[in-house]
């Protein structure tokens, strides 16, 4: 491989003064990028020969690619590094996501509540809240870097806390809430296939999904259900159900009184699932629901009937009860009937909002033209009330656990709500009054009350109206001439609205307009609109981006110089589809963890445990029907040596193997056009850390958003204030 210096001509750089405020302009400059040795490499798939130039860049683990990154990296920071003010922009972001007084959910147990938050220094602790009043268990002598706490699950006699601490792995610490210490021994991280576990009704033991190991390098062959016992007795872990496939993702509920253990098996990130239950007693498992061909999400149950919110002959989603001595579908009742409004349901990526129940009631979040309600029914599925909840934002919890939070005793619930300009209030609900209130919110660097947001409907290729979420402050002048951030996500089942980040903020702050296309393939509007924008489909939601994109130009929201998509993991799969289709459309654009050569991505995945979840979300390269609709879009292959395409900045991270490969390649093939555009095409490197995080111990996430809009100013000539 051979690398040239960069050089750059010189760059016109003026300072206008604005109250008190620094605007920054600059003349475009033209990068030489390091030369990215080809290895070409074509390969049939059903009749057709995919091009691959940079087939060595696929292996992030050679001396090599490693060598290729750090050039990357460097050149990227130099680039974006070099603007003046970049030191204030970075103090501007470090500001607004400066947050204090903020509460992770609190969790309920034996009538307590507990949760962990931090104070107005931004010191953390884990709290215990029993009738109103609120004890820190740590102090300031904690254990362990309380910041390391990855999620809780108390026990249900409230006696015992199960802690997962990031260390690496995400090891097990059981602290005992009488003394305040923890117990000895762990269970450590790399026996965990997952994050989730489940106590026991008699908190002497709980189950969790472990790793079955078979190959000699230790690598992991797919998951089981363990039971493990909190008396420090030394037990191996005794394996009580193993699923049918390799690759199912399960999840795991205790009845209530104990009984059973039931667990759902999906494969992949699909929502459909087979349903089975384990006898506590004698470890006997029992298949409940034999074909994954709809949804089920355990609600709880009364004795042997269990109750599941499912889209089963239902798309926007209902709730049945079966008799698991009547399983036959002949004998399912259904409790509460298909709503006009969709349930929000099960979502994977974060944000997941799932129905429970609470004070012997169903508690059913729904959702309507992109606002979320509760609907309350009592246990014969009459409804009770409808709780409408503050709207324009994400509704979320750590690591994909339900967003919302309550015990089947107590009346009260709670949810995380977080929104674009408000990034972390605990709600309290009430579901006999319907009252809400503040269980705690976050203190901000920013005024929230400068803003507002409003939603707004583009029409799509075939007719179908895609609702899309703005945020701008208040007393806009909509002359196409604001530049615009639309961000879109549009897989797996998630509702990608508008949430708290600090490039998102400072983008506000500075002037920019904030935006959110809600696509198909996404969860906004029920399973209907998820399966249509998945695998074969997938296409619509790219077709849906384009239209949103032209809505808000067309009504001078802003304009297609001045416009930036964004996207995060599969959201990066309808970035890439409009930069390789409809380049003309915007003026840069940002990949987070780019999902951009579809082709190789399904090709390497399928039979990697690890990662075949996205399958039945993109298709496999496999079978020519998946094929011949992936090759029809998958970014990578879709870059035209002959079109200029406008700057892209991807981001991604050291430890994102295999995924961050895609980014590697698809810069290399851009900044190969470049040498005729003048486009920039840069890779940015989050060093240490792994999917979706933006940073690490050793790269901060202030580093990286500021790093993101001082290329977004450079690259696209913003005239943007900086604070």
């Amino acid at each position: 491989m051979k690398l040239k210096k960069m050089t750059t001509s010189k760059v016109l750089i003026c300072f206008l003064m604005v109250n008190a405020m620094s605007c920054y302009s600059q003349k475009k400059e033209q990068l030489d990028y390091p030369i990215t040795e080809k290895q070409v490499q074509t390969k049939n798939y059903h009749g057709t020969n995919v091009l691959e130039e940079y087939a060595w860049l696929a292996d992030a683990t050679t001396d090599q690619t490693k060598a290729w990154v750090t050039v990357q990296d460097d050149l990227m920071k130099s680039y974006v590094r070099s603007m003046p003010n970049y030191t204030k922009l970075k103090e501007t972001v470090q500001k607004y996501m400066s947050i204090s007084e903020r509460s992770e959910l609190p969790t309920m147990a034996g009538g307590k509540m507990f949760y962990l938050k931090d104070n107005a220094e931004g010191k953390w602790d884990f709290y215990i809240q029993s009738e109103g009043e609120e004890k820190g268990v740590f102090g300031s002598t904690p254990p362990f870097n309380p910041r390391a706490f990855y999620f809780f699950i108390p026990s249900p006699d409230a006696k015992y806390v199960a802690m997962a601490v990031a260390t690496g792995n995400f090891d097990w610490k059981i602290l005992d809430v009488s003394t305040g210490k923890l117990m000895k021994g762990m269970l450590q991280g790399t026996d965990m296939g997952d994050t989730r576990l489940v106590w026991n009704i008699d908190s002497k033991s709980f189950y969790y999904i472990g790793n079955t190991v078979t190959s000699e390098d230790g690598t992991r062959s797919g998951f089981v259900v363990k039971q493990h016992f909190i008396d420090g007795s030394g037990n191996t872990d005794e394996t009580i159900f193993t699923p049918g496939n390799d690759g199912s993702k399960l999840e795991l509920s205790v009845c209530k009184g104990g009984d059973y253990l039931v667990i759902a098996e999906r494969e992949g990130a699909s929502t459909p699932a087979k349903v089975h239950y384990v006898n506590t007693k004698t470890n006997q498992s029992t298949t409940l629901i034999e074909e994954a061909t709809a949804s089920f999400i355990f609600l709880g149950n009364d004795g042997k009937t269990f109750y599941f919110q499912t889209d089963h002959e239902a798309p926007k989603g209902k709730v049945i009860a079966i008799n698991i001595d009547r399983p036959a579908k002949a004998s399912w009742k259904e409790v509460i009937a298909e709503q006009q409004k969709p349930i929000i349901g099960y979502q994977s990526a974060g944000g997941t909002f799932l129905p429970l129940m609470a004070d012997d009631k169903f508690i059913i979040p729904y959702q309507e033209n992109l606002k979320q309600y509760l609907g309350v029914y009592n246990l014969n599925g009459k409804a009770v009330r409808e709780i409408e909840l503050p709207s324009g934002g994400l509704y979320f919890n750590t690591n994909g656990h339900n967003a919302l939070s309550g015990s089947r005793s107590s009346s009260k619930v709670l949810t995380r709500f977080i929104g674009i300009t408000e990034p972390n209030t605990i709600l309290e609900i009430d579901v006999n009054s319907g009252d809400i209130k503040p269980f705690s919110r976050a203190q901000t660097n920013f005024d929230a009350s400068q803003y507002m947001s409003e939603i707004v409907f583009s029409t799509s290729k075939d007719g179908t109206k895609i609702p899309i979420s703005l945020t701008y402050k208040k007393g806009l002048i909509k002359n196409g001439k604001t530049p615009l951030m639309m961000q879109v996500y549009g897989a797996i089942a998630f509702t990608n609205y508008p949430y708290f980040q600090g490039d998102y903020i400072t983008w506000l702050e500075m002037g920019g307009i904030h935006a959110v296309a809600h696509i198909r393939g996404g969860g906004a509007l029920g399973s209907g609109w998820h399966q249509a924008g998945i695998a074969r489909n997938k296409q619509n939601g790219i077709d849906d981006y384009i239209s949103a994109i032209e809505y808000v130009t067309e009504k001078k929201y802003s304009s297609s110089d001045l416009i930036v998509v964004n996207g995060v993991s599969a959201g990066t799969i309808p970035v890439g589809g409009v930069l390789t289709q409809r380049p003309e459309l915007v003026g840069g654009a940002v990949l987070h963890y780019g999902m951009l050569d579809m082709v190789s991505y399904s090709e390497r995945f399928f039979e990697d445990p690890n990662h075949d979840f996205m399958i039945p979300e993109i298709g496999s390269a496999a079978v020519k029907e998946d094929f011949d609709a992936i090759i029809e879009y998958s970014p990578y292959q879709k870059i035209d040596p002959n079109v200029c395409y406008p700057p892209v900045l991807a981001l991604t991270s050291e430890m994102d193997t295999p995924m961050d490969t895609e980014s590697y390649r698809f810069i290399a093939a851009m900044q190969n056009l470049s040498r005729q555009c003048k486009s920039e095409y840069l890779l940015q490197m989050a060093w240490g850390s792994s999917h979706s995080t933006f940073g690490s111990q050793t790269h901060s996430p202030v580093t990286t958003f500021a790093d993101e809009i001082a290329f977004l100013i450079k690259s696209m000539n913003l005239d943007f204030k900086i604070d």
